[in-house]
C-alpha cells in the first residue's frame, strides 16, 4: 500500500494553456450543471455546442504544443540581490497604496475594497506582486532558502488584508502550475492530498467572501437563490458561494444569451472592439470623448457580475463576438508563447501564469485588463535583460530544474 501511494504520476502536460482553458470551462458547466441554484437559466445547446467546439480545438492545439515543449527549454534565473530589491519595491509600492487611500479595507470596512488603490501605483503593485511571488516560489524550490518561502508568503497575506480575492487565486493557481511543472512527476499521495484540501479550501473560500461583502446565511441561501436540492443537501452555505462564483459567469453568458434571441439588441463592432479588446484603462478616459457606454449586460442578480471571457463580446456582436474572442485568446497564448521561446529566464514562471490566466477566463475578461497583459507580454521581456545585465553579481547562476527538458 505505501509503495502505491509513492506512486508517481507526469502531471506535467497539464501545464499548458489550452489545456488549461479546457479543464476550467468543462469544470464549470459540470458545476453548473449539480442545478444547485434557481436562478440560473438552463443552459442551450448552442451554447454548449460552442464551448464543445472550442474545447476540442484547444486539446488539438494543446497536443501539438505538447510536441513543441523542449523548444520552451528554460534557463531559469537566479539573483538574490535583485529578488531582495524588488521584494522591497513590492512592499514601498504597497505602503504608498494604503497612505494615498488612507485606510487598509480588512480594518476599514466604511469603504468599497473594490475601489482600494492608487492609479498607475495599485496596477504595477498588483502585477508584480504576482508576477516576482511565483519566481520566489521557484528560487524557494531551487534553493530551500526560507527567505525566498517568506516574501511569497508575505505577498499572499498583503493580499488577504486588501481583499484581493481575484489575486490570491492567481497567485495559488500559478504556484501550483509551477510546481507540477517543476517537480514532472508527483506522488499519489500529494494528488490525494490536493483532492482533500479541495473541501476545506472552498468552505475558506466561501467564508472569506462572506466575511468580504458582510453576506449573512439568509441573504446567500434566500437572495442568492438556493435551490431546496441544495438547501436539503445539508452542505454548508459556504460551498454555495463556491459554486456561484464557479458558474455564475456562465449563467450570466446563458441570459444575455437568451436576451438576444428576444431580439433587444444588433451588433455594435465599435462596441465590441473598444470593450472587449482595448484595455480598460484606456477605455475608461476616452469612452467619453468617442460618446460610447459601457454594455450594460444583462445579469441574474446584481451581486453576481461576471459573466465569463465570453459574456460582453457576445452582447455587442452576439456568436460572431465570441468567436472573434476565442480568435483573439488563441493569438494572445500564441504570442506569449513566441516572447518565452526567444526571452526565456522566466519561461516556466510566465508558463505557469499563462496557464492559469486561461483558466480564470471562465470568470472574466482578463485580457482586456493592461496589468495582465503587462504581466504576460512585457514583464518577461523586461526582467530577462534586468537580470541578464546582472549577470556578473554574486550568486547569479542558471538553472535548468526540469530534467527531462535538458539536453
Amino acid at each position: 500500500m505505501l509503495g502505491f501511494v509513492k506512486k508517481k504520476v507526469n502531471l506535467g502536460i497539464v501545464v499548458n494553456p489550452f489545456y488549461s482553458y479546457c479543464i476550467a470551462f468543462s469544470l464549470s458547466i459540470f458545476v453548473y450543471l449539480l442545478g444547485w441554484s434557481n436562478i440560473f437559466p438552463k443552459l442551450s445547446s448552442n451554447l454548449l455546442l460552442f464551448f464543445a467546439s472550442t474545447i476540442i480545438l484547444f486539446l488539438l492545439a494543446g497536443y501539438l504544443f505538447l510536441k513543441k515543449q523542449n523548444d520552451f527549454k528554460s534557463r531559469q534565473t537566479f539573483n538574490p540581490h535583485l529578488h531582495d530589491i524588488i521584494f522591497s519595491l513590492i512592499i514601498l509600492l504597497g505602503i504608498i497604496n494604503v497612505l494615498y487611500m488612507g485606510y487598509v479595507p480588512v480594518l476599514d470596512r466604511n469603504h468599497n475594497y473594490r475601489e482600494f488603490g492608487m492609479p498607475v501605483i495599485d496596477p504595477v503593485f498588483n502585477t508584480l506582486c504576482i508576477f516576482f511571488s511565483v519566481i520566489y516560489f521557484h528560487s524557494f524550490l531551487d534553493t530551500r532558502k526560507k527567505r525566498f518561502l517568506t516574501y511569497f508568503i508575505i505577498i499572499l497575506i498583503i493580499q488577504i488584508i486588501i481583499f484581493r480575492r481575484a489575486t490570491i487565486i492567481w497567485i495559488v493557481i500559478s504556484s501550483v502550475f509551477l510546481f507540477i511543472l517543476y517537480k514532472q512527476k508527483v506522488s499519489l499521495l500529494i494528488i490525494a492530498l490536493g483532492i482533500i484540501i479541495i473541501l476545506p479550501a472552498s468552505y475558506f473560500f466561501g467564508l472569506y467572501g462572506n466575511a468580504r461583502s458582510h453576506l449573512t446565511k439568509s441573504f446567500v441561501l434566500n437572495d442568492l437563490g438556493a435551490s431546496d436540492k441544495f438547501k436539503n443537501s445539508g452542505i454548508c452555505y459556504e460551498h454555495y458561494m463556491t459554486y456561484l462564483y464557479m458558474s455564475s459567469p456562465l449563467a450570466n453568458l446563458q441570459k444575455n444569451i437568451d436576451k438576444r434571441e428576444e431580439g433587444f439588441k444588433q451588433e455594435d463592432l465599435k462596441e465590441f472592439l473598444f470593450y472587449c479588446l482595448v484595455p480598460k484603462s484606456f477605455t475608461s478616459r476616452l469612452e467619453e470623448s468617442l460618446q460610447l457606454e459601457p454594455p450594460t449586460c444583462f445579469l441574474i442578480s446584481p451581486y453576481l457580475i461576471v459573466g465569463s471571457f465570453y459574456m460582453e463580446s457576445f452582447y455587442t456582436m452576439g456568436w460572431i463576438g465570441m468567436i472573434m474572442m476565442f480568435l483573439y485568446l488563441f493569438s494572445v497564448i500564441l504570442l506569449c508563447l513566441l516572447i518565452i521561446r526567444k526571452w526565456h529566464f522566466f519561461a516556466f514562471e510566465t508558463l505557469s501564469l499563462l496557464s492559469a490566466t486561461a483558466s480564470l477566463l471562465v470568470f472574466s475578461n482578463f485580457l482586456n485588463r493592461l496589468d495582465v497583459m503587462l504581466m504576460l507580454l512585457v514583464y518577461p521581456v523586461l526582467f530577462h535583460f534586468i537580470y541578464a545585465s546582472y549577470k556578473n553579481f554574486n550568486g547569479f547562476s542558471f538553472r535548468v530544474p526540469i530534467a527531462h527538458l535538458k539536453q
